[in-house]
């Protein structure tokens, strides 16, 4: 296949979604009389398994009791929801390097702080990227395939000819394919750790990290 465009997740495909994990870890802490890392972990594990619903919600009614906190959580989550470079998979550079050498067209389609943007302009990622679907910009989250749709459009590619990388079934396999998207499924950060056959046969195609992607996207 030779993909007119290819947009990215950013959590667990360009980043490590370990930044957010902290960052809502330390929110919690600030807003409650402290959280016991095992019972976070619990929450955590079981909805990576779960795949349906909000984190932020379920962390909220297990910790704070109710989802009135909600939104001041998010705040100051999001303040300390900042990717360093010592965050970026160096696979995922080269990737979209590759893939912008091969004439395709780059996109983002991640629900992410506008602060993302920084981090992608200091790893000097932003010059590679032709669309920003941000969900904090663009006003629109995945897994709403109006954000999928935002992206072809503006990236003015036809859907089919176009392939999208995320490390969630629910969020970014499901939706991309509805719109005629081919899949890319990274089994890293947030996906699934333990999917069923049925999730392991969702995506085009299935890896555990972006080394040999381009080649596996190109024999498709």
């Amino acid at each position: 296949m030779k993909a007119s465009a290819v947009t990215f997740d950013i959590g667990g495909v360009i980043y490590s979604d370990d930044v957010f994990k902290r960052a809502i870890f330390l929110a919690l802490n600030k807003l409650s009389a402290g959280v016991n890392q095992a019972e976070f972990d619990q929450v955590y594990n079981a909805h990576l398994k779960s795949q349906s619903g909000s984190l932020r919600s379920k962390l909220c009614e297990k910790f704070l009791g109710s989802l009135e906190k909600k939104s001041e959580l998010m705040k100051i989550a999001t303040d300390n929801w900042i990717f360093t470079p010592t965050d970026l998979y160096q696979d995922a550079k080269a990737c979209i390097t590759a893939m912008k050498e091969t004439g395709a067209k780059i996109g983002i389609v991640a629900n992410q702080p506008a602060t993302s943007v920084n981090s992608l302009k200091s790893d000097h990622l932003f010059e590679l990227i032709d669309f920003l679907g941000i969900s904090a910009i663009v006003g629109i989250e995945k897994p709403d395939i109006k954000i999928f749709a935002l992206a072809i459009n503006e990236l003015a590619v036809d859907p089919t000819k176009s392939i999208h990388i995320g490390n969630r079934i629910d969020t970014d396999v499901i939706p991309a394919k509805k719109l005629g998207m081919k899949t890319v499924w990274v089994r890293r950060g947030e996906a699934n750790p333990d999917p069923s056959d049925e999730d392991l046969k969702q995506a085009d195609i299935t890896v555990n990290d972006l080394s040999n992607l381009p080649a596996l996207i190109a024999a498709l």
